[in-house]
Formats: structure tokens, C-alpha cells, sequence
């Protein structure tokens, strides 16, 4: 699916924000962490990419668009790191564009596939990942102390 209906999805969501990042060669690691510690929800397909969910906060989620079938891996390392999980569960809301082929011994491989979902479904998911963030402890007590220093009150 292009980014740019991800995009419009979360843009139509009131009071979050939403960027697409590529973790690639040209940008630096210290700003790769600096871009995944400053994201409260990190949405992404399944791939190493998913892997700076370690450097999330507390109160974080991830979000795997889709587990490629194996359904393990990332929710294993979300719980390692102790942020939220989600990953799509109605499959019938979900459709491969065509299908992949593994670069070396070009068989079929669904962690090559593109795919296209309902947006419907997209938005109810990262809805309840929102709501999660927002009544996490130490999401509230972060926004608590940011509001006061901009009061400039003392903490």
C-alpha cells in the first residue's frame, strides 16, 4: 500500500501526528534513535526496520502491519522491551498485490509480497494504539511535567 494512504489515514486522526521515516544508510544512527525515542507509536511492516522499537518510550506501541506468518518474532521482541503489540488479525481485510519471491531462490516468500489493506481497519487499530498511549502511567506523567515546565511552574 502507498505511504501516502497510510499518511492520509493517520492525518485524519485529530491531535496526532504522523511522519513516514526510512532507516537507511543516509540517515545517522544517533538520529534514528533520537526519531524512534521521540515516537510514541511505531507503525511498520515486518522487517529489521521494526527492530528500533527498543528505543521506544515506556509508553510505546508498535504496530506490524502485517507478520509476514511468523507471528512471533517482533511481538517477542515488544514484550522483551516491554511496549505494546499489534499486529493485523482480519485477515480478509487484507490482500496481497502480488506475490513475492525470495531474492535467492525465487520461490514464493510472503516477507516479499506487497500487500493493500482496508483502511477502515487500519484507523480502528491505531485508534486503540492512541487511546493506549494516552492513558499509559508514564505517558500521563511525561505530558503532566511538559505542561508545568511550560507553565514554567516548578516540578
Amino acid at each position: 500500500m502507498a505511504d501516502g494512504v497510510l499518511l492520509e489515514v493517520l492525518h485524519d486522526i485529530p491531535n496526532v501526528e504522523a511522519q513516514i521515516v526510512d532507516y537507511n544508510e543516509k540517515v545517522p544512527f544517533l538520529k534514528q534513535l533520537e526519531l524512534s525515542h521521540n515516537s510514541d507509536i511505531f507503525i511498520g511492516m515486518h522487517g529489521s526496520g521494526l527492530t528500533h522499537m527498543l528505543f521506544l518510550p515506556d509508553w510505546g506501541s508498535v504496530f506490524e502491519i502485517y507478520n509476514c506468518e511468523d507471528p512471533n518474532c517482533y511481538k517477542d521482541l515488544a514484550r522483551l522491551r516491554g511496549v505494546k503489540y499489534w499486529t493485523w488479525t482480519k485477515m480478509d481485510k487484507l490482500q496481497e498485490e502480488y506475490e513475492g519471491k525470495h531474492p535467492t531462490d525465487r520461490t514464493p516468500h510472503k516477507k516479499f509480497t506487497n500487500y493493500s489493506f482496508d483502511k477502515d481497519e487500519f484507523r480502528r487499530i491505531v485508534l486503540q494504539m492512541v487511546e493506549y498511549v494516552r492513558r499509559h502511567p508514564e505517558y500521563v506523567k511525561q505530558q503532566r511535567i511538559l505542561r508545568r515546565r511550560a507553565a514554567g511552574m516548578e516540578l
